[in-house]
């Protein structure tokens, strides 16, 4: 019997996008777009520790502006990094309250303290999640197992009681791993009429 549903938040709950970040750094460095892309996302491996919680947040900012030439404070960089990020899908909301009385309710992402901080608990859908697990407190990665069992472990459920959400199929093929039902989310009513095909089996 499934007795709680795991979303992902990005491309889920939120559709992301890094271009805004990318564009506001070009124009403080004067360094070209594709240059600053190339640094941060391909030399530096910066978010990826950051959102793992193996580089704080002020050694995040310090590191940043060395990688980037920039000569701002760290409030301005973490609004630059986090804000107008995120944008919430069309009808996701109205489909968590729906199963809330139903299911408990959790929320597994990669996820950075910054992006947690202006995304994240930013949106209406936070008051519903029973628990949260986030990758740069748990210090694991998607589609690092730590993670999902962590997400379990506050839910006090088995695998099998659960079903995990993701727009992304190498996460949705490692929550499967274990035996949670995974459903690769595109859309709302893609995900229903998934999550009624795993209750019916």
């Amino acid at each position: 019997m499934i007795k709680a549903i795991i979303f992902d938040f990005g491309n889920v709950i939120c559709r992301f996008t890094n271009e805004i970040l990318l564009d506001k750094i070009s124009a403080i460095s004067g360094k070209p777009k594709e240059e600053i892309r190339h640094l941060i996302y391909e030399v530096s491996e910066l978010p990826q520790k950051f959102e793992t919680g193996l580089v704080s947040s002020n050694e995040f900012f310090e590191e940043m502006s060395k990688l980037c030439g920039l000569n701002i404070s760290y409030d301005e960089l973490k609004e630059i990094y986090s804000k107008d990020k995120f944008t919430r899908i069309e009808g996701m909301i109205k489909l968590i309250k729906l199963f809330k009385g139903k299911y408990k309710v959790g929320l597994l992402s990669n996820n950075s303290e910054w992006d947690f901080e202006y995304g994240v608990k930013m949106v209406p859908e936070i008051n519903f999640f029973d628990t949260i697990t986030l990758s740069y407190e748990v210090k694991a990665m998607k589609p690092d197992l730590k993670i999902f069992y962590d997400a379990l472990g506050k839910l006090k459920l088995s695998p099998q009681e659960c079903v995990y959400t993701d727009d992304i199929l190498e996460y949705v093929q490692a929550a499967e791993s274990i035996g949670i039902n995974a459903i690769h989310f595109t859309d709302p009513d893609n995900f229903i009429s998934s999550l009624k095909e795993i209750e019916n089996k």
